[in-house]
């Protein structure tokens, strides 16, 4: 034969061969390229949405975490009692502000503190407790506060901020945390701590003056003092001689929104006792 004609019945030969392996296999297209993980587990519907359901689940739980507020209950939270930090539109309910609180252009000189030693006895609606005023320390701190107290400008105002295991501030007859006197007293720093019991002036945060607010510390709270090395210090005026119970309740009442009572904590009245020493 002829080989020309050898090579075309070999070629004839030859071709129903591959198409019969490539008809009588039983692999599918699918089946020639198998992809390894992670495209095998994406490649699956089911598999996907699941994954999918998984990462919105994970999205929604950060955003929730990563946009609450800050707890201020949190002493830390919470570096200076300042007047501004209390003030909120929406608070939850206090006792009913002084319509018309008084105004003052300075205070009156009410104290001799060569002569006599001060205390103020608080008498409020969870029972009473007695302070014993640092004059010779802070003599203008103790003379501001006295006036105030003598002319009744505590009287029936609130404890309007009540921040749990840190203080407890009054002092502002608005009951917003922005009201004063009408005039401003300068700071008088000392080496005093802001140990728990004692009390010190309120005041924006940064500022060397304050007016009518103080604050009572509920523990020792050192980032307050003196030597601390941020800009917000205060300087203790005097101390809680007697009834610290009755102020370590008032630092435990439920309070709502800006830190307020939910049930109003009163100040009927503060009594200034002088001693001759």
């Amino acid at each position: 034969m002829p080989k020309r004609k050898r090579r075309e019945l070999q070629h004839l030969r030859q071709e129903p061969s591959r198409r019969r392996t490539y008809q009588l296999s039983h692999a599918s297209p699918s089946e020639i390229y198998k992809p390894g993980f992670p495209m095998n587990v994406l490649g699956d519907p089911r598999w996907f949405a699941l994954i999918g359901v998984v990462v919105v689940v994970i999205m929604i739980v950060t955003a929730v975490f990563t946009t609450r507020g800050t707890d201020r209950g949190n002493p830390d939270a919470v570096p200076s009692p300042t007047p501004a930090a209390t003030a909120t539109a929406d608070a939850s309910p206090t006792g009913s502000p002084t319509p018309a609180p008084k105004q003052f252009e300075k205070a009156e000189q009410v104290i001799d503190a060569a002569k006599n030693t001060y205390t103020a006895t608080f008498k409020t609606s969870k029972g009473d407790f007695t302070v014993r005023l640092f004059a010779d320390v802070a003599p203008n701190t103790v003379n501001s506060f006295v006036f105030l107290a003598k002319q009744g400008y505590f009287d029936n105002t609130t404890f309007h901020r009540v921040v749990s295991n840190f203080v407890i501030q009054g002092g502002d007859p608005t009951a917003t945390g922005t009201g004063g006197p009408g005039y401003q007293t300068q700071d008088e720093p000392n080496e005093l701590r802001n140990k728990k019991g004692t009390i010190a002036m309120a005041k924006v945060s940064g500022q060397t003056q304050f007016g009518s607010q103080f604050f009572i510390n509920l523990k020792d709270n050192p980032s307050l003092d003196f030597d601390n090395p941020s800009a917000n210090k205060f300087y203790p005026f005097g101390e809680v001689i007697s009834g610290m119970d009755v102020v370590e309740a008032i630092g435990k009442v439920q309070v709502g929104q800006g830190d307020r009572p939910i049930e109003p904590v009163i100040i009927q009245t503060i009594q200034i006792t002088e001693t001759p020493k």
